[in-house]
């Protein structure tokens, strides 16, 4: 057997060994009462299904409806397929998209010969709990997984010789698959910050839009009271794990704050003086944090890894600067931190393993001692904030490895020099990359010149990347060496 397919079977066999117990946990085959604890979302579901969602209507009327119309239908699967236990066949749809996510790690993987991302994703995830399992967010990680697979390579062409691709179709297909994320949970959105400035660019993002648009409307005109969860968000607060909370607890246990904890809107949330006005400091940070993102998407020097890295920031901004953290949040990071680790001049390794020790704290938080939490217990509150201190230092520590990696020069470009962003050209246009030549010759058609005409010595790499030690690009086949300049 070869060392390819050796590493394949390690992995493989990881997988089952890590995800088989956690599956027969929220079964109840296996310490049952440790998986009860993270599946109790489940009977929620069960709920808004039976008393609304199979007659054809969103849950209105409950707060705690807090999701876009697309997950209407994904709850609605259980229910249509064959047997009438619908937490069985959740968890069995739940296990079923995990496999997914690392049937795409896995075979990126072997392309790229870099395997640190599978392992991150078998390692990280027992950390967290059978929460994968008792939650649908892992629905919305399989179809950004696959995007970012997508775009860093292309899709094969039905008839073509081994190495050629159809890189047309590919930024299609992507755009969709992360327009149909959008429409599950918002946060795949975030992967059009990591595209190029190019018409190929743009075209994705336009079909991401499109997608997340269309199948939106359609759901909302499907279901009655189709724009429920609109005004369900609109009325969010600051819930009581996120960072904004913590002050708030602090003081409480200090006895300088004597507001109250409450479920409101679909989570317990922080309820008395000052936490309507730090909810508006949560969604002005949250814009600032997001014109942040675009400044430096205006100035960065674009290359293939970018996408996922961006992803990353992009999705761990979001989360710490916003009103509602939950741990199933950690599950996004988690598929897009591995996808990160499988390029290997990938500039997110700092941030991802913040991240991995975040992990075993978030379980002991929720769900061993939420009842603790919500009671103004003194060990449980610093252990929130250690969890949301290491967050935002891998937010802020993944941005300014981002920025240093991606973009030359000053944060604010010197008078009298110029602020235009460095061209992404090198998106569309071939460049000397390790790829198979078959390959080279689709993308050389693709841009109207031929493979023979291309000048391997014009493709030069960025000062951004060349500080960053662009000479580790050349063992990813997937990695051009170098961006073209303007």
């Amino acid at each position: 057997m070869s060392q390819l397919n050796r590493r394949t079977v390690y992995v493989v066999l990881g997988w089952f060994a890590s995800r088989i117990p956690l599956y027969l946990m929220t079964t109840g085959h296996l310490w049952a009462w440790y998986g009860r604890r993270s599946i109790g979302d489940i009977i929620v579901y069960t709920r808004w299904v039976d008393g609304a969602l199979k007659h054809g209507a969103l849950p209105v009327g409950d707060n705690s409806w807090q999701y876009p119309p697309l997950v209407g239908p994904l709850l609605l699967l259980p229910k249509a397929l064959p047997g009438a236990d619908y937490q069985g066949q959740f968890v069995r749809l739940a296990f079923i998209a995990d496999a997914i996510v690392i049937l795409v790690l896995l075979l990126t993987a072997r392309r790229r010969e870099s395997w640190l991302g599978p392992w991150f994703w078998i390692l990280s995830v027992p950390f967290l709990g059978p929460l994968i399992y008792g939650r649908f967010d892992v629905f919305s990680a399989m179809p950004v997984v696959a995007a970012l697979a997508i775009l860093g390579r292309g899709v094969p062409l039905p008839g073509a010789e081994a190495g050629q691709k159809q890189l047309n179709g590919r930024r299609w297909i992507a755009g969709s698959l992360i327009g149909i994320g959008t429409a599950i949970k918002i946060w795949p959105g975030l992967t059009v910050f990591g595209l190029p400035r190019t018409k190929r660019g743009w075209q994705t993002i336009a079909t991401a839009v499109s997608a997340a648009v269309a199948v939106t409307v359609i759901c909302m005109l499907s279901f009655r009271n189709g724009s429920w969860f609109l005004h369900t968000q609109g009325h969010r607060g600051i819930e009581v794990e996120s960072i904004w909370a913590v002050p708030f607890l602090l003081a409480r246990r200090a006895g300088i704050w004597h507001g109250r904890i409450h479920g409101h809107y679909g989570s317990l949330e922080v309820l008395g003086f000052g936490a309507g006005f730090a909810g508006k400091v949560a969604i002005a940070s949250t814009v600032l944090v997001f014109a942040l993102l675009a400044w430096w998407w205006w100035r960065k020097q674009w290359r293939p890894t970018v996408v996922a890295d961006a992803t990353l920031v992009a999705t761990l901004l979001m989360i710490v600067t916003s009103r509602v953290i939950s741990p199933q949040y950690l599950i996004w990071l988690l598929a897009t931190a591995a996808f990160c680790l499988l390029s290997k001049d990938t500039s997110q390794r700092r941030s991802a393993l913040l991240i991995l020790v975040s992990l075993p704290v978030t379980q002991w938080i929720f769900p061993y001692n939420f009842t603790s939490l919500i009671h103004f217990h003194l060990s449980t509150i610093l252990a929130l904030t250690l969890r949301d201190a290491l967050l935002i230092a891998a937010a802020a520590i993944g941005f300014i490895d981002l920025w240093r990696d991606t973009v030359a020069g000053p944060f604010l470009p010197w008078r009298g020099r110029s602020s235009a962003p460095v061209s992404d050209a090198s998106a569309d246009a071939p460049s000397a990359t390790t790829e198979p030549a078959e390959e080279t010759e689709v993308v050389a058609r693709e841009e109207g010149v031929t493979a023979q005409g291309i000048d391997a010595g014009q493709a030069v790499a960025t000062p951004a990347h060349q500080s960053a030690g662009a000479g580790t690009s050349s063992g990813d086949p997937a990695v051009p060496a170098g961006s073209t300049p303007a």
